[in-house]
């Protein structure tokens, strides 16, 4: 999930600069207007007229969409974000969502306790809803801002599919287990609970068999909307699956690198012992794996370049001043 794009208008080559195709026509309204340089990428080609549209405020705009593929300069699929506010900006959203994440289950976990001591079951139940309902709202909140990861392994699974650099990887997965280990803390703070390592134990080997699964399928489920054109659907489903993955995985689908580590500082509903913690995130990372294999051979095209999503551009025209 890109962030929104910023336009800075600068002078360049018009679109007729461009020789057309045999058996394509140039819009009147195209000719002779300045086309803008988005984060240093000149744009120049030639757009169908049909994009013709309005702007918000009603007055006439050109959407720009579907270069032609034989614009002069290539069009990248994603604009590089180079200016550090921007970086600062989504790592921060990757921190406070994790540390939020990690507030939503932990806290919801001691809740659960103090309200039903006596039903495991119900607590567990207690502790899906809450967290199917954190994870929407957190994903709708700071999707825009840094795809709301949240999650080392999404991230590593977007750095194999070359959607991340390294750099980025790294700052990703720093900021989430921060924001994570803060939210606990924060968490016990909250609930008057003492924080401290857990001592509640997952080391058996069903648990690591299930947190392989819990990854690899809540991968799936986000690519799998991502790049089938649902990306809209991402939060919902996300949040749905995971609520029912604390019911399907016997290990309650921890499936998150970042959440294993900052649970380990509560002793509580939630923790896990920092013993068990190790060969949880290997078994996390093992199923990163998988998932990338199954997403490579169930959605081999990303068809989720759809007109609503595309990097676009406008031309303002006629004093439109807020497109």
């Amino acid at each position: 999930v890109h962030p929104p794009v910023a336009l800075i208008p600068m002078s360049t080559e018009s679109p007729h600069d461009v020789d057309p195709p045999e058996g394509v026509d140039i819009p009147d309204e195209v000719k002779g207007v300045e086309l803008p340089v988005v984060k240093g990428h000149k744009y120049s080609g030639l757009f169908h007229s049909s994009l013709l549209s309005s702007c918000d405020d009603g007055s006439n705009c050109l959407k720009l969409d579907n270069l032609y593929p034989y614009s002069p300069v290539p069009v990248p699929t994603a604009v590089p974000e180079s200016n550090l506010m921007d970086i600062i900006r989504k790592l921060s959203a990757e921190a406070l969502g994790t540390a939020i994440l990690i507030i939503v289950v932990v806290g919801s976990g001691i809740m659960a306790e103090t309200l039903s001591p006596s039903d495991v079951g119900l607590q567990l139940l207690e502790n899906a809803i809450s967290t199917c309902g954190g994870l929407i709202g957190l994903i709708l909140m700071f999707g825009p801002v840094s795809g709301a990861h949240f999650n080392p392994a999404v991230s590593l699974v977007d750095w194999l599919h070359g959607d991340m650099n390294t750099r980025d990887l790294l700052l990703y997965v720093v900021s989430q287990v921060t924001g994570g280990i803060l939210g606990a803390v924060i968490a016990n703070i909250e609930f008057e609970e003492k924080v401290s390592f857990s001592t509640k134990e997952r080391d058996s080997h069903n648990l690591w068999l299930s947190e392989v699964i819990g990854t690899a399928t809540l991968l799936l489920v986000i690519h799998g909307c991502i790049r089938t054109g649902q990306k809209s659907s991402v939060p919902f489903a996300v949040g749905a699956w995971v609520c029912g993955g604390y019911f399907f995985t016997s290990s309650t689908i921890f499936a998150n690198p970042a959440v294993t580590v900052a649970r380990m500082f509560s002793n509580t509903f939630a923790g896990i012992d920092p013993v068990s913690m190790g060969p949880f995130i290997g078994f996390q990372v093992l199923g990163a794996l998988v998932g990338f294999a199954l997403i490579k051979f169930f959605f081999p095209h990303n068809l989720s370049m759809k007109r609503d999503d595309n990097l676009y551009l406008r031309i303002c025209m006629k004093g439109c001043e807020n497109c």
